[in-house]
């Protein structure tokens, strides 16, 4: 019986649907907020192969970001005003310098995980769980 309830939840995990690419930090994090959702903010390029495979991961449904637990966003780092707000969000945390950087937050955009670089989707999916319990986590303690 436990086989087929962790069948059905795969399954059912992998219909569901990646969540839409926003553009804007701070609509992102108002919208986790409203909708009560972590983020998934990512601040890359276009033309950054590990950017587009993070994003391939995500829009695949590789890993487990998805519309029902998450609002996502991908900031272009070529943009001044994107990039700046991207940083001052940010700051705290200690990127390398090998893009993408990655945050994933809370529903009020408190950094519960972050990183840089590539990121297999066996790693990845590691991190965003640890996000997510630290999410409820934090949720139990407020």
């Amino acid at each position: 019986m436990k086989t087929l309830f962790l069948i059905l939840a795969l399954a059912a995990s992998s219909l569901a649907e990646a969540p839409k690419w926003g553009t804007d930090v701070s609509k992102a994090i108002s919208q986790a907020g409203r909708e009560n959702k972590l983020g998934f903010i990512l601040l890359g390029r276009e033309a950054c192969s590990n950017c587009q495979a993070t994003r391939k991961m995500v829009n695949e449904s590789a890993v487990p970001v998805t519309s029902d637990s998450f609002v996502i966003a991908d900031i272009n780092c070529d943009d001044p005003k994107s990039r700046a707000e991207f940083d001052r969000k940010f700051k705290k945390e200690k990127f390398g310098d090998t893009l993408p950087f990655v945050v994933i937050t809370d529903s009020h955009g408190k950094a519960l995980a972050s990183y840089n670089g590539y990121k297999s989707a066996a790693a990845l999916t590691t991190l965003i769980e640890d996000a997510k319990t630290k999410a409820g986590a934090t949720a139990v303690k407020k």
